[in-house]
């Protein structure tokens, strides 16, 4: 009887730390974002003169460990992110993209309307305009 109980405890820890796993797994996806970023660089000098070189309007710096990341751009949808990457590479800025996971809820949902707008423009004015909100967003949200 003891072993049985024994046995039943063991299993049944195995089997919630595998559930406890993949909800992790699932949860990490659905928050999900996709950042689209110009360039890295050791110092916030070295940042604004690369946003400033390449007539950047819409930008963000944000310190991460010891480097200055400039983001151009924020979304959870690929097709936003295709448009965007579209658009900068149009306007002459390389830009990379950088998946991470964002927890805070308010930017999460402010994100996904303002995604739902972003699906149905096509002008670059109101793209830049929509994402300047998003990335303010970010700053108030997120950063601050």
């Amino acid at each position: 009887m003891i072993i049985a109980i024994l046995i039943g405890a063991v299993l049944g820890n195995f089997l919630f730390e595998q559930y406890k796993l993949e909800s992790e797994s699932v949860i990490r996806e659905v928050n999900s974002t996709y950042f689209l970023m110009e360039g890295s660089y050791s110092t916030e000098d070295q940042a604004n003169k690369a946003v400033t070189d390449n007539n950047i309007k819409t930008y963000l710096i944000v310190k991460e460990d010891a480097n200055y990341i400039v983001y151009l751009a924020i979304t959870k949808d690929n097709d936003n992110l295709d448009k965007l990457k579209k658009l900068y590479n149009d306007l002459g800025i390389n830009c990379s993209i950088k998946k991470m996971s964002a927890s805070n809820e308010e930017f999460l949902a402010m994100l996904e309307q303002m995604d739902i707008l972003l699906n149905k423009t096509s002008s670059n004015d109101e793209i830049l305009a929509i994402n300047e909100v998003i990335l303010a967003n970010y700053q108030e949200f997120v950063l601050e």
